[in-house]
């Protein structure tokens, strides 16, 4: 999972990786002397998943402007102790939690955990900040969409996971945002943003005692019991092959994404999964969808695949981005290599490079404090032992080809999978129908400006 904030640091003077539960919340710690900072975040197991239906993009926006202005201070006054404490603070919204994320000069650490205390505990939700805020949130999403790769994406989802928490985008809908009132950001805000719910982590020059007065401050003032709706799990899959083409005028290339039920975090059979997708898609120029579109047959500059993970299955898909004219074959074969993987599995030297690959690269993942920290907040939010991250290699040291393919068959579903596509739909409609040898009314059309 690649977390924002990840800070290069050369050498370890001083670690001690401490975790401890304070009533409901969660602390952890590691001491790091080799930098005169301190990296916290504070994260909420809340994501966009739980926007209420008709009001996607709530989440985002509460946790946006919680930055924005406090009972006592501007955004323009929080923005100046920041400077002046040397620090700084930001904000993500994924599905399953939303993340604060700061860092501060190790001599200001009392005075800027005080102010993130107050931006927590009070925020001002105040009108004004919110109508500029929902300006800035529709023209990102505008922007989004003018974007043809991210578009794809977008739409992918929203019609995948239709009627599914997980259909609901981290930014949410224009439409959904535009008629977000202040009564709807605090409401949220009491549903979601109390110390039950609460991670905190920490990184750097301090002491653990310096976080106890933050801790017991936030504990105190939101102890309230949480709301959240529990996420189910996604049982909506195509009874058959589903094309949907997100009809965008004037394209001369076309966006396709190829994509069906994941697993959880959690999966017993994650680690397999991820040697094949590595070997299938995963790999870069070694993988076996960029060698076969791209490299032999040019119809594509890249091509790859990839899991989205969650505390429940998501989704797995391959991606690549033909011009129209080779869309329909490139779109033949990424399937015709997708029933093949399942029906063959991988070679031995496709399981061999794939698995040792990983195997190297496993040691980047967690070799500063703030990666390790975002481990464990990963370890955390989806239920995984303390550890998982780091014990990586060591899982992957005793899968065998056999178990890699067993999982390849046992998992994937080419019958049950749906193409997406953002291009133009009178150029490529009646080519494809014919390269995946059905009726062209089986391929559904949809504008791509329709959320």
């Amino acid at each position: 999972m690649n977390m924002k904030n990840t800070i290069l640091i050369p050498f370890l003077i001083l670690a001690s990786l401490l975790t401890q539960t304070t009533q409901a919340a969660e602390l952890v710690f590691e001491k790091d002397r080799s930098l005169p900072l301190l990296y916290v975040t504070v994260a909420f197991r809340a994501g966009s998943t739980q926007d209420p239906d008709g009001k996607n993009g709530l989440t985002d926006i509460m946790a946006k402007l919680m930055l924005r202005g406090t009972k006592s201070k501007t955004k323009q006054q929080i923005d100046l102790v920041l400077d002046q404490l040397g620090a700084s603070l930001g904000v993500e919204t994924r599905a399953e939690f939303v993340a604060i994320r700061g860092s501060v000069l190790s001599e200001n650490v009392p005075a800027f955990l005080d102010l993130l205390n107050e931006i927590i505990t009070t925020p001002s939700f105040r009108a004004q900040e919110l109508e500029k805020l929902k300006k800035e949130g529709v023209s990102q999403l505008l922007e989004d969409l003018s974007t043809d790769r991210s578009l794809a994406r977008l739409r992918f989802d929203q019609v995948f996971f239709k009627g599914h928490p997980y259909s609901k985008s981290n930014q949410g809908r224009i439409k959904d945002i535009q008629g977000l009132t202040v009564t709807d950001l605090q409401k949220q805000y009491q549903r979601l943003i109390n110390q039950n719910e609460m991670i905190v982590l920490a990184a750097g020059d301090a002491e653990q005692s310096e976080l106890t007065p933050f801790m017991n401050a936030v504990q105190k003032a939101r102890n309230g019991k949480s709301a959240l709706n529990p996420i189910p799990e996604f049982t909506s899959e195509p009874a058959k092959l589903r094309v949907m083409i997100f009809d965008k005028p004037d394209r001369t290339q076309t966006q396709v994404l190829i994509g069906q039920k994941g697993v959880p975090y959690n999966s017993p059979m994650l680690d397999a999964l991820q040697v094949a997708n590595y070997a299938f898609g995963g790999g870069g120029f070694q993988s076996r969808l960029m060698i076969e579109l791209r490299v032999k047959r040019g119809w594509t500059y890249g091509a790859g695949s990839g899991f989205k993970l969650g505390n429940r299955s998501n989704i797995w898909r391959t991606s690549f981005f033909p011009k129209n004219g080779d869309t329909p074959a490139a779109i033949k074969e990424a399937l015709s290599l997708i029933r093949e993987l399942k029906a063959k599995g991988l070679t031995q030297k496709e399981f061999d490079f794939a698995k040792q690959s990983m195997i190297n690269g496993s040691g980047f993942s967690y070799n500063t404090p703030a990666k390790r920290m975002d481990n464990r907040m990963t370890e955390i939010l989806f239920g995984l032992p303390q550890g998982y991250m780091k014990d990586t290699a060591n899982r992957l040291e005793k899968l065998t080809l056999a178990d890699v393919n067993q999982a390849i068959k046992s998992f994937l579903n080419p019958d049950h999978m749906m193409i997406g596509l953002v291009g133009t739909a009178s150029v490529s409609r009646t080519d494809i129908a014919k390269a995946l040898e059905i009726p062209e009314n089986q391929i559904e059309v949809q504008d791509y400006m329709k959320e």
